[in-house]
């Protein structure tokens, strides 16, 4: 039975050992995603050409900004489309949500602004040439999406 328990015991405590190097190898990542993304408001502010600003939904006041890291034309991995960062903030300035996207400008019709309804906020990616949707206000999920590097 001793050797039983042992047995357990060292099992057990692999696993604990993966599950916390799992854990500090995602807060890392998560740093170094936050540390390194090159969206510019200042020089790539797209608010306005797609459709953002601040909206209401029901009774409640958002922010929605959509900033850009410039068209991506490098000679390996450029695709010529530029990558956007729609953000939503409540009226204190809290993220709610956060989402990555990519634009490509020069297409004909060209590229479709934020579809604003009643409860919800459609975007699309061209490079994927699908619509998203967020539902207005953000659920807690959003919340926990904005702050994770996905």
């Amino acid at each position: 039975m001793q050797i039983f328990r042992t047995y357990v015991r060292k099992m057990y405590f692999r696993s604990f050992f993966f599950f916390i190097f799992m854990l500090i190898a995602l807060v890392i990542y998560s740093i170094a995603f936050n540390l390194f993304d090159n969206t510019d408001c200042q020089r790539y502010n797209h608010t306005e050409a797609l459709n953002g600003g601040a909206k209401s939904f029901g009774s409640k006041d958002f922010i929605i900004t959509v900033c850009g890291a410039g068209v991506s034309n490098s000679l390996f991995n450029g695709d010529g489309m530029e990558r956007v960062r729609l953000t939503i903030f409540d009226n204190q300035g809290e993220l709610l949500a956060r989402r990555y996207y990519k634009v490509f400008w020069d297409g004909q019709p060209g590229h479709e602004p934020l579809k604003v309804s009643e409860n919800s906020i459609i975007y699309q990616d061209d490079k994927e040439q699908k619509d998203y949707l967020i539902t207005m206000p953000p659920t807690r999920l959003e919340w926990i999406r904005a702050r994770l590097p996905l």
